[in-house]
Protein backbone atom coordinates (compact mmCIF):
# COMPACT_ATOMS: atom_id res chain seq x y z
CA UNK A 1 0.00 0.00 0.00
CA UNK A 2 3.31 2.20 1.32
CA UNK A 3 4.28 2.03 -2.85
CA UNK A 4 0.76 2.58 -4.37
CA UNK A 5 0.85 6.04 -2.38
CA UNK A 6 3.97 7.02 -2.92
CA UNK A 7 3.55 6.31 -6.71
CA UNK A 8 0.17 8.02 -6.87
CA UNK A 9 1.55 11.32 -4.20
CA UNK A 10 4.62 11.36 -6.72
CA UNK A 11 2.42 11.21 -10.29
CA UNK A 12 -0.37 13.91 -8.77
CA UNK A 13 2.36 16.08 -7.66
CA UNK A 14 3.98 15.92 -10.80
CA UNK A 15 0.76 17.13 -12.72
CA UNK A 16 0.04 19.63 -10.19
CA UNK A 17 3.81 20.93 -10.30
CA UNK A 18 4.77 20.38 -13.51
CA UNK A 19 1.68 20.92 -15.20
CA UNK A 20 0.55 24.14 -13.52
CA UNK A 21 4.29 25.54 -13.69
CA UNK A 22 4.07 24.97 -17.58
CA UNK A 23 0.44 26.35 -18.26
CA UNK A 24 1.39 29.42 -16.25
CA UNK A 25 5.14 29.95 -18.49
CA UNK A 26 2.55 28.89 -22.01
CA UNK A 27 0.71 31.77 -20.99
CA UNK A 28 3.36 33.90 -20.26
CA UNK A 29 4.77 33.33 -23.50
CA UNK A 30 1.58 33.48 -25.33
CA UNK A 31 0.93 36.66 -24.02
CA UNK A 32 4.41 38.34 -25.02
CA UNK A 33 3.83 37.11 -28.62
CA UNK A 34 -0.03 39.11 -28.61
CA UNK A 35 1.60 41.94 -27.25
CA UNK A 36 4.71 41.59 -30.03
CA UNK A 37 1.57 41.69 -32.57
CA UNK A 38 -0.19 44.27 -30.90
CA UNK A 39 -2.72 42.91 -29.12
CA UNK A 40 -3.98 44.14 -25.83
CA UNK A 41 -2.91 42.25 -22.57
CA UNK A 42 -6.70 41.98 -21.48
CA UNK A 43 -7.69 40.08 -24.94
CA UNK A 44 -4.45 38.20 -25.10
CA UNK A 45 -5.03 36.76 -21.92
CA UNK A 46 -8.47 36.08 -22.58
CA UNK A 47 -7.67 34.46 -25.50
CA UNK A 48 -5.32 32.21 -23.43
CA UNK A 49 -8.40 31.45 -20.62
CA UNK A 50 -9.36 28.27 -22.22
CA UNK A 51 -5.83 26.71 -21.38
CA UNK A 52 -6.44 27.03 -17.94
CA UNK A 53 -10.07 26.15 -17.66
CA UNK A 54 -8.98 23.44 -19.22
CA UNK A 55 -6.08 22.65 -16.82
CA UNK A 56 -8.34 23.12 -14.00
CA UNK A 57 -10.21 19.79 -14.56
CA UNK A 58 -6.71 17.95 -14.73
CA UNK A 59 -5.48 19.73 -11.49
CA UNK A 60 -8.35 18.72 -9.74
CA UNK A 61 -7.69 15.28 -11.04
CA UNK A 62 -4.45 15.54 -9.63
CA UNK A 63 -6.17 17.09 -6.29
CA UNK A 64 -8.44 14.07 -6.06
CA UNK A 65 -5.39 11.38 -6.41
CA UNK A 66 -3.22 13.07 -3.55
CA UNK A 67 -5.73 13.02 -1.52
CA UNK A 68 -5.95 9.55 -2.04
CA UNK A 69 -2.14 8.98 -1.48
CA UNK A 70 -2.30 10.96 1.54
CA UNK A 71 -4.82 8.85 3.03
CA UNK A 72 -3.22 5.63 1.98
CA UNK A 73 0.62 7.13 3.43
CA UNK A 74 -1.68 7.95 6.36
CA UNK A 75 -2.71 4.91 6.79
CA UNK A 76 0.16 3.38 6.95
CA UNK A 77 3.64 5.33 7.62
CA UNK A 78 5.48 6.68 10.46
CA UNK A 79 4.45 10.25 11.66
CA UNK A 80 7.64 12.00 11.65
CA UNK A 81 7.61 16.27 11.60
CA UNK A 82 8.60 15.86 8.08
CA UNK A 83 5.76 13.87 7.33
CA UNK A 84 3.52 16.05 9.11
CA UNK A 85 4.92 19.31 7.35
CA UNK A 86 4.37 17.02 4.14
CA UNK A 87 0.61 16.40 4.69
CA UNK A 88 0.34 20.11 5.97
CA UNK A 89 1.79 21.28 2.05
CA UNK A 90 0.04 18.62 0.74
CA UNK A 91 -3.07 20.04 2.09
CA UNK A 92 -2.57 23.16 0.93
CA UNK A 93 -2.04 21.86 -2.52
CA UNK A 94 -5.38 20.02 -2.16
CA UNK A 95 -7.12 22.87 -1.29
CA UNK A 96 -5.91 25.34 -3.46
CA UNK A 97 -6.32 23.42 -6.23
CA UNK A 98 -10.29 22.45 -5.47
CA UNK A 99 -10.83 26.83 -4.86
CA UNK A 100 -8.94 26.85 -8.63
CA UNK A 101 -11.09 24.43 -10.35
CA UNK A 102 -14.12 24.92 -8.13
CA UNK A 103 -14.89 28.14 -7.19
CA UNK A 104 -12.71 30.09 -9.55
CA UNK A 105 -12.45 28.64 -12.95
CA UNK A 106 -16.25 28.07 -13.64
CA UNK A 107 -17.05 32.34 -13.10
CA UNK A 108 -14.48 33.25 -15.17
CA UNK A 109 -15.63 30.43 -17.90
CA UNK A 110 -19.13 32.12 -17.45
CA UNK A 111 -17.63 35.51 -17.92
CA UNK A 112 -15.26 34.65 -20.83
CA UNK A 113 -17.90 35.26 -23.72
CA UNK A 114 -19.14 38.23 -22.93
CA UNK A 115 -15.86 39.98 -21.39
CA UNK A 116 -15.55 42.25 -24.64
CA UNK A 117 -18.41 43.63 -24.93
CA UNK A 118 -19.64 43.85 -21.26
CA UNK A 119 -17.49 45.96 -19.20
CA UNK A 120 -18.89 45.12 -15.71
CA UNK A 121 -17.62 41.24 -17.11
CA UNK A 122 -14.14 42.65 -18.28
CA UNK A 123 -14.20 43.99 -14.57
CA UNK A 124 -15.10 40.86 -12.70
CA UNK A 125 -12.84 38.81 -15.35
CA UNK A 126 -9.94 41.17 -14.03
CA UNK A 127 -10.29 40.82 -10.41
CA UNK A 128 -11.38 37.41 -10.49
CA UNK A 129 -7.92 36.85 -12.70
CA UNK A 130 -5.77 38.30 -9.71
CA UNK A 131 -7.60 36.04 -7.33
CA UNK A 132 -6.67 33.14 -9.43
CA UNK A 133 -2.78 34.19 -10.17
CA UNK A 134 -2.51 34.38 -6.12
CA UNK A 135 -3.83 30.80 -5.72
CA UNK A 136 -2.39 29.30 -9.17
CA UNK A 137 1.14 30.17 -7.38
CA UNK A 138 0.03 28.58 -3.96
CA UNK A 139 -1.07 25.09 -5.75
CA UNK A 140 2.33 25.73 -7.79
CA UNK A 141 4.23 26.37 -4.57
CA UNK A 142 3.11 23.82 -2.05
CA UNK A 143 2.88 21.21 -4.93
CA UNK A 144 7.30 21.81 -4.68
CA UNK A 145 7.04 21.52 -0.93
CA UNK A 146 5.47 18.00 -1.04
CA UNK A 147 7.32 16.93 -3.55
CA UNK A 148 10.72 17.90 -2.22
CA UNK A 149 10.36 17.00 1.43
CA UNK A 150 10.26 13.29 1.72
CA UNK A 151 14.02 14.55 0.05
CA UNK A 152 15.29 15.31 4.19
CA UNK A 153 13.69 12.30 5.39
CA UNK A 154 16.85 10.43 7.49
CA UNK A 155 17.04 6.61 7.27
CA UNK A 156 14.22 6.74 4.63
CA UNK A 157 13.46 3.20 4.27
CA UNK A 158 13.61 3.06 0.42
CA UNK A 159 16.46 5.35 0.01
CA UNK A 160 19.85 3.67 -1.39
CA UNK A 161 23.21 4.71 -0.20
CA UNK A 162 26.18 5.28 -1.96
CA UNK A 163 28.03 2.67 0.04
CA UNK A 164 24.96 0.10 -0.72
CA UNK A 165 25.79 0.19 -4.62
CA UNK A 166 28.92 -0.21 -3.89
CA UNK A 167 28.46 -3.60 -2.25
CA UNK A 168 25.70 -4.20 -4.64
CA UNK A 169 28.43 -3.48 -7.44
CA UNK A 170 31.07 -5.61 -5.68
CA UNK A 171 28.82 -8.46 -4.93
CA UNK A 172 27.87 -8.75 -8.45
CA UNK A 173 31.44 -8.44 -9.57
CA UNK A 174 32.43 -11.42 -7.45
CA UNK A 175 29.84 -13.53 -9.61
Amino acid sequence: MQITSKLLRTISLAILFGGSSAIVFAAIVLVKAAQAKGIAVPEAAATNAPIFIHFSKVALGGAVALLLAEILDLLSSQKTKLVVARYATSTVCIVSAFIFALAIVPPLAALLPVINTDPTAHKSFQEMHELSRSVFGVTIFSALLSLVLPLFEKNAPDSVTVAEINNANRAAAVR
